[in-house]
């Protein structure tokens, strides 16, 4: 995840047991994602959306129930082989995986022989596997399922040690290798960790999933790790080294993870593909950020300037040519004018700051007011792009450079550091645009604005990030398109999409 920003967020327990009850072969026909296909094969993964009745994303934590039962998955059963699933389809595999905050995904897998069930989310933004282990008694972890791998006749101990920290948190193990299936796909001699401390982000009812499951490239797998996708490519497992995710939009309707291939179905139009410039994330080039017609490019307006003082009837005239230089030029002058006379001002104590300087050169402060849990993201260098994005399916929302998300904020009527925003105004907004690989992509507010209707209170998925060299482009973003990974090409394929919704 970013070091990933996984970011996470309380699962309604209204969709809990009814969805591990169809994860574990419901009759329930409304799930199966039937694809047709002329050759080859592909796992299709259905996913299982909920309905989220607190869509403040910046309070859900806080405000998130305190008793919540553990799902328990029961031992033994392969959730791939049940009689519900047989006969639909040579190759096909059916893994539930449920969205219960509107803001993250996550599915069965299985591990070990007999198989050990768990529940993980299928992240584009890290590369490694792991699940709690049996040894792990931090109290996340003794609230999830967790591996017992002397249950397993195909466990295979690898011994590593095992570190990995995300935006939301750290997780601790050691490595180990089994059996793992996915939709209908068995990964013989997987490596992966098992954990045996979890901090406390991981904790129910913050976190319903037990584990992750990363998608990303080789190359961000801590402790040399080989993903699952790049064994199923390596094994031939799949016929193309391709996956695709459609994330469902709609109260308890369900999407879809391709793995082996995509689904031309699922969305309008043509696939636009981008080059994957480091093949490390799934990171594109990014060009700019619009509001409404397009005509200025807020990613450049905050670069040159104050965005706090920018005037909102400047920032919103029809074009960035149009704006009033003159203005721009007199603020910059002002500016410059009450810089000297501070330095005039403070003439008198050079020698005095300069031997300030050189003693924080060699004796730098450390940092007391840094949080708990940062988010340890890798700088930038000079193989990248000036500004670049990840596609996350393990990020909830969009985060970006702060003066970029504080002039979007200030545009939508949202407070720049809570999210908080009315809903009066949802009426009155405009789609915003990104360009992404030279192609510009729609975010209409139903995408940017979390809505809790029951409460009527509306906040922003737009969050500032201090720390990351590049945006990250999570959920809010990828449900609006269909979106397929191409690990071999290095490449990524975004279209409008186009789910039916499906109830249960």
């Amino acid at each position: 995840m970013l070091v990933v920003p996984l970011i996470l967020v309380l699962l309604a327990h209204a969709c809990h047991a009814s969805s591990i009850e169809d994860a574990s072969g419901s009759t329930n026909s409304a799930g199966v994602a039937k694809v047709k296909r002329s050759a080859g094969r592909f796992v299709t993964i259905p996913l299982q959306r909920s309905f989220n009745r607190n869509n403040n994303i910046l309070v859900a934590r806080r405000n998130a129930r305190q008793k919540m039962t553990l799902m328990q998955l029961p031992p033994g059963v392969d959730f791939d082989d049940t009689e519900d699933n047989r006969g639909l389809e040579p190759d096909f595999g059916r893994v539930r995986l449920t969205d219960a905050t509107d803001t993250y995904y996550y599915g069965v897998i299985s591990v070990g022989t007999p198989s050990q069930n768990f529940t993980v989310t299928f992240d584009t933004g890290s590369a490694n596997m792991w699940i709690p282990g049996i040894r792990c008694t931090s109290k996340a972890c003794l609230q999830h399922n967790r591996y017992d791998h002397d249950m397993s006749a195909t466990y295979q101990q690898l011994g590593g040690q095992f570190a990995i920290q995300y935006g939301t948190g750290e997780v601790r193990g050691f490595t180990s290798q089994d059996t793992v299936r996915v939709g209908g796909i068995t990964i013989k001699d997987q490596p992966f960790a098992e954990t045996t401390s979890e901090d406390e982000v991981f904790e129910l009812p913050d976190t319903e999933f037990d584990g992750l499951f990363g998608l990303a490239f080789k190359t961000l797998s801590s402790g040399g790790l080989v993903p699952p996708m790049a064994r199923m490519i390596e094994e031939a497992l799949v016929d193309e080294p391709v996956f695709a995710f459609a994330l469902s939009q709609g109260h308890r309707s369900f999407g879809e993870l391709l793995l082996g291939g995509y689904n031309e179905l699922h969305y309008k139009g043509d696939l636009r593909w981008m080059r994957v410039t480091r093949a490390k994330y799934w990171q594109v080039s990014m060009e700019g950020v619009w509001y409404g017609d397009g005509k200025f490019n807020l990613l450049s307006l905050s670069k040159d300037r104050d965005v706090a003082s920018m005037p909102l009837d400047l920032i919103l005239s029809s074009s960035v040519e149009a704006l009033p230089k003159n203005q721009w030029e007199k603020a910059r002058a002002d500016e410059a004018k009450e810089a000297a006379r501070k330095k005039a001002r403070k003439k008198i104590k050079e020698e005095d700051e300069e031997s300030e300087l050189d003693r924080k050169r060699l004796h730098p402060p450390t940092d007391r007011d840094s949080p708990k849990i940062k988010k340890l993201l890798p700088t930038a260098d000079s193989t990248s792009p000036e500004t670049s994005a990840i596609l996350d399916t393990g990020t909830s929302f969009l985060l970006g450079d702060p003066n970029t998300i504080q002039l979007i904020s200030r545009i939508i009527g949202a407070d720049f550091r809570t999210g908080d925003m009315s809903c009066s105004r949802l009426q009155g907004l405009k789609s915003i645009w990104i360009s992404l690989g030279g192609y510009k992509f729609e975010i209409s507010p139903e995408h940017y604005v979390y809505r809790d209707s029951e409460k009527r209170t509306c906040s922003s998925a737009w969050v500032p990030s201090y720390d990351s060299p590049f945006w990250v482009l999570g959920d809010s973003f990828l449900r609006a398109y269909y979106a397929v990974f191409d690990m071999k090409d290095k490449k990524v394929g975004l279209a409008p999409i186009n789910m039916p919704l499906r109830h249960f």
